[in-house]
């Protein structure tokens, strides 16, 4: 076995002992405890220990105030149990503190298409894209393929969530519609919607969108 190989499975063994032992998961020590801590955090989440995962988030942020994984991560729990307008507050302190990483930006713009801001999603995503550098990257940034087939749409009023099609599609749409000022060279990729004039939206619990996102794992970037 490489030595990346031994590596990584140190690293699994490490994460496998804290899920079992939750207690360790306070004493994190070393050159990338933080790291490692936000790691224990993404593994909790995508095993849907969301409650379990929320707390090393939190905890990670307490003592790393500002830290855009956190941040991210917290949006994503959030934007999974449908609190998209909470996700996008999340987002966009994250964008903030790391102005160069794509997957936050799209992140931005599902949480904005769930919220039914379709116009400004398309450019949060133009940006994503642009920043991914192309289309391929960004779709697997969200853990996704441009080839595949997503499932049928459901209509607006059967579901309550957004879709892998709906993603696909405007990864799709705004691959070939980047506007030359939607993204500030050096900056944050795109302007927060408090500069661009307008008030974040609200999530409204009992909107078309609002709910639970069945397959929010593979539709959000995990930072780490």
């Amino acid at each position: 076995m490489s030595t990346g190989g031994r590596k990584r499975g140190l690293r699994a063994l490490v994460l496998l002992a804290l899920l079992l032992c939750p207690a360790l998961s306070r004493s994190f020590e070393g050159p990338d405890a933080v790291g490692d801590e936000c790691d224990l955090g993404i593994t909790l989440a995508l095993l849907g220990r969301s409650a379990a995962a929320e707390s090393v988030f939190t905890s990670l942020l307490s003592h790393a105030p500002g830290d855009p994984r956190a941040l991210t991560n917290l949006g994503n729990l959030a934007l999974r149990r449908g609190e998209a307008g909470l996700a996008l507050a999340f987002y966009e302190r994250a964008g903030e503190a790391d102005t160069a990483d794509a997957g936050i930006v799209l992140n931005q713009a599902a949480a904005l298409l769930a919220l039914g801001e379709d116009e400004l999603a398309q450019i949060r995503a133009a940006a994503g894209v642009q920043r991914a550098g192309g289309t391929e990257a960004a779709a697997g940034l969200l853990g996704l393929h441009l080839g595949e087939t997503a499932p049928a749409a459901h209509k607006a009023g059967d579901r309550a969530y957004v879709s892998k099609e709906e993603v696909l599609n405007l990864l799709r749409a705004a691959a070939g519609k980047i506007p030359a000022d939607s993204v500030r060279a050096g900056g944050a990729a795109g302007d927060s919607l408090a500069t661009r004039g307008k008030k974040p939206p609200v999530w409204r619990s009992a909107g078309a969108r609002a709910g639970v996102m069945p397959d929010g794992a593979t539709l959000v970037y995990w930072k780490r």
